[in-house]
């Protein structure tokens, strides 16, 4: 004679395995692993990776969804054109920033730089789609230029420079050249 099972039995179990179940398969569905690996560029491979090198300030940034992600269009007011033939403006466009409607969002990448309007700089550019320029490198690609007392200066792979002398190793670069030799701070 087969031995009787209790009531409801088997639904309960069930029940049970879908309270603590489905929460983690939510969680599991909407949590996946992303990483952004930054590969250090010298100055060389900065200008070889790049189409466009301007020196400039930007004049206007702009966030926009696109599809399913916000991203920032920068745009440049060129002073000098050290790689490609850029007008006197330039923009490009970068994933991340905030936007205010539908909803106020904000979306960051990790190791994208954050642009403010009256930012002065290099910027090494490539091809990020069809039209479409970005920063090589994320945040490698934009060298800020800075003041102090000491005047106007560029900080690259721990070298100061004036926006001059970068300028200069940024075409010694391109010509497969050295950069020039680090002048001592009191002058030559």
């Amino acid at each position: 004679m087969p031995v009787p099972k209790p009531p409801g039995g088997p639904p309960v179990l069930t029940r049970a395995w879908l309270r603590v179940a489905a929460p983690l398969l939510v969680l599991a569905a909407f949590s996946h692993a992303t990483a952004t690996m930054l590969v250090h560029l010298n100055l060389e491979k900065l200008a070889a990776a790049a189409d466009t090198i301007v020196e400039g300030r930007v004049e206007a940034v702009r966030s926009f969804w696109e599809g399913r992600q916000i991203v920032t269009e920068v745009t440049l007011s060129v002073s000098r054109a050290l790689k490609g033939h850029p007008g006197a403006k330039v923009s490009f466009l970068q994933i991340g920033g905030s936007v205010q409607a539908p909803v106020p969002a904000t979306m960051t990448v990790p190791g994208a730089p954050i642009h403010s309007v009256g930012d002065e700089g290099f910027y090494f550019l490539e091809p990020g789609g069809p039209g479409r320029e970005i920063v090589v490198g994320l945040s490698q690609g934009r060298v800020p230029e800075r003041r102090d007392e000491s005047g106007l200066f560029v900080g690259f792979d721990g070298r100061r420079r004036t926006p001059g002398q970068f300028a200069d190793d940024v075409r010694r670069a391109l010509a497969g050249q050295p950069p020039a030799a680090p002048t001592p701070p009191n002058g030559p």
